[in-house]
C-alpha cells in the first residue's frame, strides 16, 4: 500500500481530512490532541508508525519539570545547560515547551497534575527530582515521560542518567594510581546520585585496600555553595592536626573546590604540593580559569538533554517497549591540581646531582 493510499484510508476510517492525517504524520504541531490520538491509534493498527523515520518527534507540546533553580543560568548552571540542549532539540519540530518549577524533595502534586493534564502537552521530561508519588503519576498518564538523573524504583519510567557510580570510582581510582593515601570525598549528601557517588568512591577503596571509615573518608557539606563550603572545610582544617589531613580531597562541585583551595592556602596549606584537589563537575564557557586548571572528572551535561529527546522518539514509536535506565560516562580532564606521589610512596628520594 503506498503513502498516499494509506493516508485516505486512515482519513476515512478516522472522519478527518487527508491533509490534517498527512499533517499529524508529518510531527507538525498545529494540529489537536483529539486529531493526534485518532490518527496514531489507527496508524499503530496499521504498521505504519515503524516506516516513518525516527528523526520526527510527533508532539506539540513538551512539559519539562525541573526545580527553580534549573531554569536560571544564575543558580544550577548544569540542570539549566541540560535544559537548553532539550529546547535546542525540539526547536527543530516545531514543538512547544511548556516549564513546570517543582521542589526537588515533596513537590507540589497538585501542580504537576495541572500541567500534566494541559490539552497539548505530549511528552514530560522530569529532570532532578526525587518524588516516588510524582513518578507514580507520570507513568499513570499514558504520555511518555523520560527522567533525567533519576531512578524509578517501580521500573516504569525510562531515565537517562550521568553514571554517578562509575564517576565516584573513577575519581577515586584515579586519586589511588596517583600515590594519595587517605583520599576525603567533600560533597553533598541530598540526593540520591550524591549517594551513587560515594557508593563508587567505596568501592575503589575496596578495591585499593582502604578500609573506608566516615571520619577519615567522608566530609559531608549541606548544600554545593561556595560559602557554605568555605564554612564547612574551615571548620575541618580547625578540627585535624596537620599530620593527620589527607593527601588529597575529591569535591562534589567546581563552588566547593574554589573554596576548599582558597580555605586550605589560607591555612598555609599549597595545593597541589601539600594537598591534591579534585572536582566533579560539568565543562562549559563559563567557567573561571582556575576552575578550568582543576583536575576534574566532567559529568554529561548537554548530552543528558540530547539522549532525552531521542529516547522521546522511541518511546512514540514503540509504546510498549522496554523501559531502561541509561547511563552516561564522565570524563577525566588532568588539569594542575592533582600531584603525582607515588614516588613519596615508595619511600624514594630525590638526590641531588
Amino acid at each position: 500500500m503506498t503513502g498516499k493510499l494509506k493516508i485516505r484510508q486512515i482519513a476515512e476510517l478516522t472522519g478527518l481530512s487527508p491533509s490534517t492525517v498527512s499533517r499529524v504524520l508529518a510531527g507538525k504541531a498545529n494540529v489537536s490532541p483529539q486529531a493526534k490520538e485518532k490518527v496514531f491509534t489507527h496508524a499503530r493498527n496499521m504498521g505504519i508508525l515503524r516506516d516513518i523515520p525516527a528523526s520526527r518527534l510527533l508532539m506539540n507540546c513538551l512539559l519539562i519539570c525541573a526545580p527553580p533553580a534549573a531554569f536560571s543560568p544564575h543558580e544550577d548552571r548544569y540542570y539549566y545547560e541540560v535544559i537548553q540542549e532539550i529546547s535546542t532539540e525540539v526547536a527543530r519540530f516545531d514543538i512547544h515547551v511548556r516549564k513546570c518549577t517543582l521542589a526537588v524533595n515533596e513537590p507540589d502534586i497538585a501542580v504537576f497534575m495541572q500541567a500534566l493534564h494541559q490539552p497539548d502537552v505530549d511528552g514530560i521530561v522530569i529532570i532532578g527530582i526525587d518524588d516516588v508519588m510524582l513518578y507514580r503519576l507520570a507513568a499513570e498518564s499514558s504520555k511518555p515521560v523520560v527522567m533525567i538523573n533519576a531512578k524509578d524504583s517501580e521500573m516504569r519510567l525510562d531515565c537517562v542518567s550521568a553514571d554517578h557510580y562509575s564517576i565516584g570510582y573513577s575519581a577515586a581510582n584515579y586519586l589511588f594510581l596517583k600515590g594519595h593515601r587517605p583520599v576525603l570525598l567533600f560533597t553533598d549528601l541530598r540526593r540520591e546520585t550524591m549517594m551513587q557517588r560515594l557508593d563508587g568512591f567505596k568501592r575503589a577503596c575496596l578495591e585499593h585496600h582502604v578500609a573506608f571509615e566516615d571520619t577519615t573518608h567522608l566530609l559531608i557539606n549541606h548544600g554545593n555553595g561556595r560559602e557554605q563550603a568555605r564554612q564547612t572545610m574551615d571548620k575541618y582544617l580547625r578540627e585535624h592536626k596537620r599530620e593527620s589531613l589527607p593527601s588529597a580531597i575529591i569535591c562534589g562541585g567546581d563552588p566547593m573546590a574554589l573554596a576548599t583551595v582558597e580555605v586550605l592556602t589560607e591555612h598555609g596549606i599549597n595545593v597541589p604540593e601539600d594537598i591534591s584537589v579534585m572536582s566533579l563537575d560539568f565543562a562549559h564557557e563559563s567557567k573561571s580559569a582556575a576552575a578550568q586548571n582543576f583536575t576534574a572528572v566532567h559529568l554529561p551535561c548537554r548530552e543528558l538533554g540530547t539522549e532525552a529527546v531521542y529516547i522521546l522518539q522511541s518511546r512514540l514509536m514503540r509504546t510498549n517497549g522496554a523501559k531502561f535506565n541509561l547511563l552516561l560516562q564522565g570524563k577525566i580532564h588532568a588539569g594542575q591540581s592533582v600531584a603525582d606521589v607515588k614516588w613519596k610512596r615508595k619511600g624514594l628520594q630525590h638526590t641531588a646531582r
